[in-house]
């Protein structure tokens, strides 16, 4: 108890988005070097492009017996692990961010970029629609029973759902799913 006490008396408040950038880049070349890594990205508020950020998501997806989950405790700039295991590790850094790193499957990829890309009202709007139609959303996928039917990819995600693919930035549930059913939401440019 009196190490959670601790641990919330250091928590630092959300980070400025550009702050946050500065510290992913090195922490993302790093991970990336790891043998057996596929892919790799960053997710959250982060993706989302939110002016500040209170934690950071790190994606992947690697080939059998990859280390990059040691490689991620082991990162210099660690200053505790919180958690560790074989698909998800959760560490804070000298700089008091705390950084989340998943391990998904590739089959899921999308449906996993979707769902912690996403905030959780947009993800809770998504999950009606699925709802509607007797399906199941998660991190994994939508599924039809106990058959996945979407995963790969955002684009699959989302078009099995009817809609265009909602850029990272929109994904807040402030209209935008009511729009992309429409046809109407907004371009949007990196």
């Amino acid at each position: 108890m009196l190490a959670g006490v601790e641990r919330f008396t250091r928590a630092t408040p959300r980070s400025k988005l550009v702050s946050a950038e500065d510290i992913a880049a090195p922490l993302l070349a790093y991970l990336g070097q790891c043998k057996g890594v596929r892919h790799i990205t960053l997710a959250g508020s982060f993706r989302r492009r939110r002016d500040t950020v209170g934690d950071l998501d790190i994606l992947v997806t690697v080939k059998k017996d990859s280390g990059v989950m040691s490689a991620f405790v082991a990162y210099d700039e660690v200053s505790e692990v919180i958690s560790r295991g074989s698909t998800r590790s959760t560490v804070r850094l000298r700089c008091g961010l705390q950084v989340d790193l998943r391990v998904v499957p590739q089959v899921s990829y999308g449906a996993a970029l979707v769902y912690f890309t996403g905030s959780k009202a947009h993800n809770i709007a998504l999950r009606r629609l699925v709802i509607d139609k007797g399906w199941k959303l998660n991190e994994y996928g939508i599924f039809r029973g106990k058959r996945r039917i979407a995963s790969k990819s955002e684009e699959e995600v989302y078009g099995k759902l009817g809609l265009p693919v909602i850029t990272p930035e929109l994904r807040e549930n402030r209209g935008e799913i009511g729009a992309a059913t429409r046809g109407r939401l907004p371009s949007w440019s990196h």
